[in-house]
């Protein structure tokens, strides 16, 4: 550029103009007395009037409740204001940011400025922002709905002694907010208990993020768990990885088969508990997370700490509480309404089980609890004929085991952290086998005449149903002393 041309981008005001005129989005300018000293094509456009009506007037002439004295006097800006502006062509809507002009300290004026060229864009702008609040709802209410709690205090089913004071003691430990080891049998509803226990604490409202050890693959459980950082390891997501432990936050982390749990993440598991700070895989930063935690297990934890397969000290830290959930056979006064339960969820609450058929399945000892239950429940179904399940609709090993397995004594004593029961060094042998023999003999008793009053009497039927030959069912009559007179 030679000494004698202008350099027209800083001194033409003419050509800075024709930029501002240029422009799709409104400017105007004003001073202290909100008189507009310059104001470009769009903005005027806006106004509804020419450029050359509108400078050299207060633009409250224009505007009546125009915020320019506010950010004149205030010097504060004021940035995405919605307003309708009202001019001789009708109305129209705008977003405008106003920002005060400095000169110093001291505000001189103000700039207000448009953020779109026409109705149109801010319609499109607004559909846009519509659509993607109804989506990001959406996802809420998608994350709220996976991170809830399955069930609640209502889902446990039954009546007995031994369940109402399960529950009773539920209740009270989930209002404590200190962690609980829920304990028992494959099956018995640990998960149940758990979701239970969230529900009825003080973080209902916060998510519930159901962890299982035993189904995480070791080499992924600590990203898992601990999220990572982007670019952590190879393979890793470009974008890093929320851990469930911060899922958890403000909620409650439920670790199902706890004792499947590799020793490395254990430690690292037993610092957050310690001082609610995690660092994601590849990460040193700290995050700060606040969850109540669950752990459940079948397996004995304490044995796993002798054996140096479990730490010690992570123990302690999830066992201040110890909730222990009765095995079904402790509760068999549950099973009538456990049964009927499992059929209205699986739709069939026409289905109606007979009394020899009940009886069979309550003195069965369900090694599988109540999973175990269900699985026999759906067998049935399938081979139930007129919507009702008999005796020759059960599973083999219910009937085989008929009658085998006694209510221990003192099974229905529930206990937060065992269920009490006898074993033969309280009781003796042979008042154990008397026992045993007469408990036997009174249920053998019970199933046959069930049997023949469901069969009207029919000794054919009745021996088919009960898995025995004719002549066997008549030795058994005549040994107990069985006739239709002395039964009716």
């Amino acid at each position: 550029m030679q000494e004698n041309e202008r350099d027209i981008f800083e001194t033409d005001p003419e050509f800075l103009e024709l930029i501002l005129n240029s422009l799709t989005t409104g400017i105007f300018v004003c001073d202290n007395n909100y008189i507009v000293r310059f104001i470009n094509q769009a903005y005027a456009d806006y106004l509804g009037f020419p450029r050359e009506q509108v400078l050299g007037r207060p633009i409250t002439d224009f505007i009546p409740d125009s915020r320019a004295p506010y950010v004149t006097s205030t010097g504060m800006a004021e940035m995405g204001n919605i307003r309708t502006l009202k001019s001789k062509d009708g109305e129209r809507v705008i977003v405008v940011n106003r920002l005060p002009l400095k000169q110093g300290s001291d505000t001189v004026g103000m700039l207000s400025q448009t953020l779109f060229g026409s109705r149109e864009e801010f319609d499109a702008v607004t559909k846009r922002i519509e659509y993607l609040d109804k989506k990001v709802a959406s996802y809420a209410k998608r994350m709220k709905s996976a991170l809830s709690a399955p069930y609640s205090l209502q889902s446990i089913i039954g009546e007995s002694e031994t369940i109402k004071k399960f529950r009773e003691h539920l209740v009270r430990f989930a209002r404590t907010g200190s962690p609980v080891l829920v304990l028992g049998g494959t099956g018995t509803g640990k998960e149940l208990a758990a979701s239970a226990l969230h529900c009825e604490s003080e973080r209902s409202e916060g998510p519930f993020v159901s962890i299982n050890c035993a189904a995480i693959p070791k080499e992924l459980f600590e990203s898992e768990l601990f999220g990572y950082a982007p670019g952590a390891f190879s393979g890793a997501h470009k974008d890093g990885k929320v851990g469930q432990l911060e899922l958890a936050d403000r909620g409650t982390l439920f670790l199902d088969e706890v004792g499947d749990t590799p020793l490395p993440a254990q430690a690292k598991l037993l610092r957050v508990l310690e001082n609610s700070t995690l660092y994601r895989l590849g990460s040193t930063q700290p995050r700060t997370v606040d969850f109540r935690i669950i752990a459940a297990t079948n397996r004995d934890l304490k044995a796993m700490i002798s054996e140096g397969t479990f730490r010690e000290d992570l123990y302690y830290r999830l066992s201040p509480l110890i909730l222990q959930v009765p095995p079904l056979y402790a509760r068999r006064d549950d099973i009538p309404l456990l049964a009927r339960h499992m059929l209205e969820r699986m739709g069939r609450g026409n289905v109606q089980i007979t009394a020899s058929a009940l009886q069979a399945l309550s003195t069965y000892c369900w090694p599988g609890n109540i999973r175990e239950l269900r699985n026999v429940l759906i067998r049935a179904l399938s081979l139930s004929r007129d919507s009702i399940i008999d005796m020759g609709d059960l599973a083999p090993e219910i009937l085989s085991d008929y009658g085998s397995c006694p209510i221990p004594p003192g099974a229905s004593t529930y206990e937060a952290t065992e269920v009490v029961s006898n074993t033969p060094e309280n009781a003796g042998p042979a008042q154990h086998q008397s026992s045993l023999s007469s408990m036997l003999a009174n249920n053998e008793l019970r199933l046959i005449i069930l049997t023949l009053q469901e069969q009207n009497w029919n000794v054919a039927k009745s021996a088919r149903i009960l898995g025995i030959s004719r002549a066997t069912l008549y030795e058994k009559l005549k040994k107990y002393g069985i006739s239709r007179n002395n039964c009716s």
